[in-house]
């Protein structure tokens, strides 16, 4: 957390709320047919049920949630499955597997879970639209690659079979590495599969770069960040990559090595890629242009690598931003809101 954020949170300790949350419990069914032509075992038609268990608890709850007091003053003008998905917290004791329908050709699984969700959740990903439209038109995207893939296959054109190909494996890839799926647990070493298979590829995929640095990051292993980034950065690759390098090295050497001089010269950096890309305005409104607040020791709004370079460089260069600050009633208590935060950005 940055420093002068954490000694302005210091001073609201006494007086802050948490918010409420309420849980409910759904219930969700889902059913697998086991084909016997193709040999599939009774272990693929339990894990196909239950993935479709899942989606079956989440639809429920997207009912309840809208239909819930708590949500009566939020707009659900459209209800993505995943948004409830990614507020289950738990399933509640084992699944339940029964058999269903079984004739010569097939035999079904039917799966029942009970879950419970956290609709405070689901309130906090109302804020994530912007990023559900991004990856519904990366689905699109995929949509469209497949269906050229089908026309060229059936035409023989194996030239641009090839490429279309290429083309939808990186589309594929990239949407599968995206972390924006609101709660749902990562598995660490799919993601830096998926990242290696992405990055052979396409050697300067920035989702491949930010996957593989994530993955790093979370299993601690801040030598391998370290190693890696300085590597892309050597590689000469794009723009962006060599300024979220820049921020990762930063943050690294500030934050975690405690190397102020060598973090300067990697943020300084960054801002010397930054100013070659970008516009004075567009720095501008990059930094400054989405607010971010604080409300209860928690940050709100999106923030991006450009951003973290110029908090970066306040931090190490001990220039305090500007903000707004009001206090405000929740519940009967008072508590302090800090927003309107706005960094310098003519270093």
């Amino acid at each position: 957390m940055k420093k002068f954020l954490f000694a302005l949170m210091v001073l609201f300790t006494l007086n802050f709320s948490l918010a409420s949350a309420e849980i409910i419990t759904v219930e969700g069914k889902g059913h697998y047919f086991i084909n016997r032509k193709i040999k599939e075992t009774f272990e693929d038609a339990c894990e196909h049920a239950y993935t479709e268990a899942l989606n079956n608890a989440a639809e429920h709850a997207g009912v309840a949630i809208r239909n819930s007091s708590r949500m009566k003053n939020f707009e659900l003008e459209e209800y993505n499955v995943e948004t409830a998905a990614g507020a289950i917290l738990e399933i509640v004791g084992e699944p339940e597997y029964t058999n269903g329908e079984t004739n010569a050709k097939h035999m079904e699984i039917i799966c029942k879970i009970i879950a419970r969700v956290d609709t405070a959740k689901v309130e906090a990903f109302l804020g994530k639209k912007d990023l559900l439209a991004e990856r519904e038109a990366k689905d699109k995207k995929i949509r469209e690659l497949e269906a050229e893939i089908t026309k060229l296959k059936s035409e023989g054109n194996q030239s641009a079979f090839d490429t279309t190909q290429n083309k939808f494996l990186i589309a594929k890839y990239e949407r599968d590495l995206d972390i924006y799926d609101f709660g749902k647990k990562i598995n660490l070493q799919e993601m830096m599969t998926t990242a290696e298979k992405l990055a052979a590829l396409d050697a300067g995929n920035a989702s491949a770069f930010r996957a593989t640095v994530y993955v790093y990051r979370h299993e601690d292993k801040i030598q391998n960040v370290v190693d890696y980034c300085k590597e892309m950065l050597a590689a000469n690759t794009s723009a962006d990559i060599s300024i979220e390098a820049c921020a990762q090295l930063g943050d690294i050497y500030y934050n975690e090595i405690f190397d102020t001089p060598t973090a300067k010269k990697y943020v300084d950096q960054g801002i010397a890629l930054v100013k070659k890309k970008y516009s004075k305005a567009q720095i501008e409104k990059l930094v400054n242009g989405t607010n971010v607040e604080i409300k209860n020791f928690e940050l709100i709004g999106r923030s991006n690598t450009i951003r973290e370079l110029y908090i970066l460089k306040s931090d190490i260069e001990n220039v305090n931003p500007k903000f707004d600050s009001v206090a405000v009633m929740e519940d009967l208590v008072s508590t302090e809101r800090i927003y309107n935060i706005k960094y310098r950005t003519n270093w």
